[in-house]
């Protein structure tokens, strides 16, 4: 028997779709963006372009059998999707944002790999497949613009195979080039907030943060056991807002950072801009 909504619960609902419209709408506009970053050669870009080499290497340390169902939500431009399809995987990639479907679903025709992927719109808090389908899914790129992670991750949990992987991220919240910044630390963030508030600026895009030691407990109660986390991306570094390095520079400045939270030197294993990690779903 179903259980009543209370207005709350219908509120806090209507909010979180209104948020995810939100999201969506502004997706939909720079979908095209969002293909276009993976040839840029500009600080941001370079981050986003490891990020997909790390999750692939990842992906490969695996070594899943040829056949493998991998889900891929928040497939965006399809990249992604076409290097798992190439590897042997049969991939259902889903976006909540049919723009970005249609270019997964193009790309993978383009790589000669549509045989191997099925594309469908659909939202990562109510995924349409059965329970323990998949040996591996990936989630990358999508946590941090949810109104709220714990469920979505516990939705994943529930189409993941047990003892199946997760490749996921989370935008960090002790960022190096935002502790750097007065106008971006994340410490006067309270006040920020307010200052939006009294301007009446919409700020629900202000992507969802917290620290790796915090994911690393979400993960755990959803069910998960961290294999291996990693940071990456530090920059684009600015003063005030306003950039501060040439691209030429920032990339070089981001490299060796990167190399030196690798080693896991003290304080940059912690402050790049985003968590990246393999999990494995609990048995």
């Amino acid at each position: 028997m179903s259980r009543p909504i209370s207005e709350t619960a219908g509120s806090a609902s209507s909010c979180t779709n209104q948020h995810q419209l939100t999201v969506d709408t502004y997706f939909k506009a720079r979908a095209r963006y969002w293909k276009e970053i993976y040839a840029k050669n500009d600080v941001y870009s370079i981050i986003h372009q490891q990020r997909r080499t790390i999750v692939l290497a990842m992906v490969d340390k695996l070594g899943l059998p040829p056949d493998d169902q991998v889900l891929e939500v928040g497939c965006g431009a399809g990249l992604t999707t076409a290097e798992l399809a190439c590897r042997g995987y049969r991939v259902d990639a889903v976006d909540s944002v049919a723009e970005m479907v249609d270019l997964t679903r193009r790309h993978a025709a383009e790589t000669g790999v549509a045989d191997r992927v099925k594309t469908v719109v659909a939202d990562i808090h109510r995924l349409l497949f059965p329970n323990e389908h998949f040996s591996l899914v990936i989630v990358v790129g999508v946590l941090p613009w949810l109104e709220a992670i714990y469920e979505p991750i516990r939705e994943v949990g529930r189409v993941t195979k047990a003892e199946g992987y997760l490749i996921v991220n989370m935008d960090n919240r002790w960022r190096l080039h935002e502790l750097l910044d007065p106008r971006l630390n994340p410490v006067h963030a309270p006040i920020r907030k307010l200052a939006r508030s009294l301007r009446h600026r919409n700020h629900l895009l202000q992507t969802q943060r917290c620290s790796p030691r915090e994911f690393d407990v979400i993960l755990h109660k959803a069910g998960y056991t961290k294999i291996h986390g990693t940071v990456l991306g530090f920059g684009p570094f600015t003063l005030l807002g306003q950039t501060v390095l040439p691209d030429s520079v920032g990339i070089k400045v981001h490299d060796a950072l990167q190399r030196y939270a690798n080693r896991n030197f003290p304080l940059l294993r912690s402050t790049g801009a985003q968590y990246l990690v393999l999990a494995r779903k609990q048995s």
